[in-house]
């Protein structure tokens, strides 16, 4: 059998996520120090894949080389290598993406191609030293996983019309706004296909390209050669791009040369990182840009979340838990009579969720938006004008997907803080109308 070593921490370990692994390891003269560590590689990289892991985690410790899969955004525990079997893993994935296998003193970065079991799979490995060794993690980048439309990703009927009627009419700025893993780039590269099939020119600036998209000019940050955010900028508007894209708007700097080319008449989509889609306008003004370039430039702001969704086989209905009781009464809403939980069952191989879904609210910008914005009106006051108007929030699109079981009440609560519209508007009707589809009490 192969020497691992048990784990006695608190977090739930799912050794069954890397069968092949184990199967490797099970052979005659596996457990020791092999010489070629390939097979184990070969077999870890298939039991990530086959369990539709987005990240390999790699973490020396002081007794041992700890194995972590990311499955649907949830990081799970696998399996505990000793510390000459995980430096041996370590140093052969290293040498296989062309990292020197010594002693890492700086973080490192590579891309490789790697086959498994006859396609061709993209992972990014990225190396860090820490007091235990160098601490390994993959990030495997499947293209079919971006090969989505607009309408498969999770979007209301309502905001999926405001985006339909953008791409009919495409100009000014088109933002996706939230935290790092929330699926912004999944959606940008969902309106990339629907804009490539269009008689018009697309070129992207990406830091780094994390998918090639054909039929679509990628352009890669590069600023030990000079290929800056500002100069690649100016650089697709030499291209004659009708639609430009770039990855995500950092600082002062990307925030006025984005500005500067969406005023050209090109359509421009970015990301940026705020709390929701009235906090892109706050973010931009801190970034020094004038309210007439904001309310000329931008169109649309899509805010997004990530939650797992629910396995229709073993999904069930039950009293919301003390947690979902406290969330929903200090969010001042109505505790319903049952909502949706996880269960556990051979088809989600007892994770009680497969795959994830957005939470999304969409903002296109209309003339009154157009005014407040013009008067420098506070963000605060913007979200009240929107709740008078009915405008839906995060959580709202959020409790709709708990009331149609595509979610759970408990993976909404560890999103974090909401905004949650004031009393007596027609934004917080909504949400009280949604958590009223599950039944009040």
């Amino acid at each position: 059998m192969a020497e691992i070593i048990e784990t006695n921490w608190f977090r739930p370990v799912r050794d069954d996520l890397i069968q092949f692994l184990k199967e490797e390891m099970n052979r005659k003269g596996g457990a020791r120090e092999p010489h070629n560590t390939e097979p184990w590689a070969n077999a870890l990289l298939r039991d990530a894949l086959n369990s539709r892991a987005s990240d390999i985690h790699l973490t020396p410790q002081s007794d041992g080389v700890q194995l972590r899969l990311r499955v649907d955004g949830t990081l799970f525990d696998t399996l505990r290598l000793t510390t000459a079997q995980g430096d041996r893993m370590i140093r052969h994935l290293k040498t296989m993406a062309d990292i020197d296998p010594g002693a890492t003193f700086k973080p490192q970065v590579a891309r490789r191609t790697y086959q498994v079991d006859g396609r061709d799979v993209d992972l990014r490995l990225a190396c860090v030293p820490s007091i235990c060794g160098d601490t390994l993690t993959i990030r495997i980048l499947e293209s079919d996983r971006l090969e989505q439309r607009i309408d498969q990703l999770g979007f209301s009927d309502e905001g999926f019309a405001q985006i339909a009627r953008w791409l009919r009419a495409v100009t000014g700025m088109f933002l996706v706004t939230g935290p790092t893993g929330s699926g912004k780039t999944t959606t940008l590269y969902a309106l990339l296909h629907e804009l490539k099939v269009l008689e018009r020119s697309v070129v992207t600036l990406e830091d780094p390209v994390e998918y090639q998209l054909d039929g679509i000019t990628q352009v890669q940050i590069d600023p030990q050669h000079g290929l800056t955010f500002a100069e690649g900028v100016k650089g697709l508007l030499r291209q004659d791009a009708d639609f430009m894209l770039v990855g995500e708007i950092r600082d002062a700097t990307s925030a006025q040369a984005a500005m500067e080319a969406s005023a050209t008449g090109r359509a421009l989509m970015s990301t940026l990182h705020c709390r929701d889609a009235i906090g892109a306008v706050t973010a931009l003004r801190n970034w020094d840009l004038l309210d007439h370039e904001i309310a000329t430039a931008l169109q649309v702001v899509v805010a997004q979340r990530l939650v797992r969704t629910l396995c229709p086989g073993c999904r069930r209905l039950e009293p919301p838990t003390e947690d979902e009781t406290h969330w929903l009464t200090s969010l001042g809403l109505p505790v319903p009579v049952q909502t949706w939980h996880a269960g556990q069952c051979e088809s989600c191989r007892g994770l009680g969720y497969r795959g994830r879904t957005g939470v999304f609210e969409v903002l296109r910008l209309g003339e009154e938006d157009y005014h407040l914005i013009l008067e420098h009106t506070a963000e605060r006051a913007i979200r009240e004008n929107l709740a008078q108007r009915g405008y839906r929030p995060l959580l709202a699109d959020g409790l709709s997907k708990v009331a149609n079981g595509i979610t759970s009440m408990d993976e909404l609560r560890m999103l974090g803080s909401f905004y949650v519209p004031p009393p007596k508007t027609r934004a917080v009707d909504n949400l009280i109308g949604n958590v009223a589809l599950l039944g009040l009490r």
